[in-house]
């Protein structure tokens, strides 16, 4: 059954503007992320905004108008991915993708309010369409407090709740999911998103630098090129590996929950609490597989003679 996906991210000041570099399509190339089609990109689509300055201007802008007390360490602004199981995502026709983010984006105006939306814009150029939509968290009664907004993990848990119920009414067939925040991640380790972050910056260095030696023979960009894939493959090779460990979870859970029909009330209630782990895990596995897979297609990239002057033992790790 296809999940009705909603996550949330938290940003303070310094994360602002890279998340509008990447929702806005700001930058002229994404090379950490091959699945971006730029040929497409011209084709997403604002449900709400585009704001008429930059994410960090219209939020100090929300701000001030507010009289919001702020430190220097407040979240000033969330950024929520709105999409579905790809499965069902991608059988959707366009007109039916629409009506799915525009359904989203009327739940979350009456959750935060219409006019704390920056921007809700459409990505129709990555493999499964999605909508990145940011808002200020400033309270009814004017603070910014996104830890009232978002809640703890019961309101998460009611926040699912409710949003299920909101999409299902149009599309019945879908499962309620869990949120990032509410799941905390407990069954897959933090460091392994925050490795998986680091080797993507790096990833888009090693692009840069795979661009540069193209057509050149030998010379100092060659030879920088060939340090930084000795450094990035093992850490590739490593991160890969232990993607494949943390997907033994999710095999767990599902064996637990295949003796449900034989089971007792009391281990049923187990078993429903596995299954709504299962569902957070799940799409949290997907997106580090598909971490790895991006690693892959930008390592294929590289020229072959660049490959064979790595050192003997990486290069029989890779291949």
């Amino acid at each position: 059954m296809p999940f009705a996906i909603l996550r949330f991210q938290k940003k303070k000041e310094g994360g602002i503007a890279h998340c509008e570099r990447h929702n806005e399509r700001k930058k002229a190339a994404y090379k950490s992320n091959p699945d971006i089609d730029i040929e497409l990109s011209a084709q997403n689509y604002h449900l709400a905004g585009p704001p008429r300055y930059t994410y960090k201007r219209e939020v100090n802008q929300k701000i001030k108008e507010a009289g919001c007390r702020v430190r220097k360490d407040s979240i000033r602004m969330v950024e929520t991915l709105i999409t579905a199981s790809p499965e069902l995502m991608n059988a959707f026709d366009e007109q039916e993708q629409r009506e799915y983010f525009e359904h989203a984006l009327e739940f979350m105006q009456k959750k935060v309010g219409a006019d704390n939306i920056l921007s809700a814009i459409v990505h129709v150029d990555e493999r499964t369409p999605h909508m990145h939509l940011v808002f200020c968290p400033i309270t009814e009664d004017n603070r910014l407090s996104a830890k009232e907004i978002l809640g703890n993990q019961k309101k998460l848990s009611e926040w699912q709740t409710e949003y299920h119920e909101w999409m299902s009414e149009r599309w019945p067939e879908l499962e309620r999911g869990r949120s990032a925040i509410e799941t905390h991640r407990k069954h897959i380790p933090t460091w392994l998103f925050k490795k998986g972050e680091e080797i993507d910056k790096k990833c888009e260095i090693l692009s840069a630098a795979i661009d540069d030696i193209k057509g050149i023979s030998a010379g100092k960009k060659r030879e920088e090129a060939i340090t930084l894939l000795n450094e990035l493959v093992p850490e590739m090779n490593r991160f890969r590996s232990e993607v494949g460990k943390v997907t033994g979870y999710i095999n767990e859970l599902e064996v637990r929950l295949d003796v449900r029909e034989s089971a007792n009330s009391s281990l049923n209630r187990q078993l429903e609490e596995a299954e709504l782990k299962a569902q957070g895990a799940e799409y949290e596995i997907w997106k580090l597989k598909h971490k790895v897979e991006q690693q892959q297609k930008l390592l294929a990239k590289v020229p072959e003679d660049i490959l064979n002057q790595l050192s003997c033992k990486e290069r029989g790790q890779e291949r």
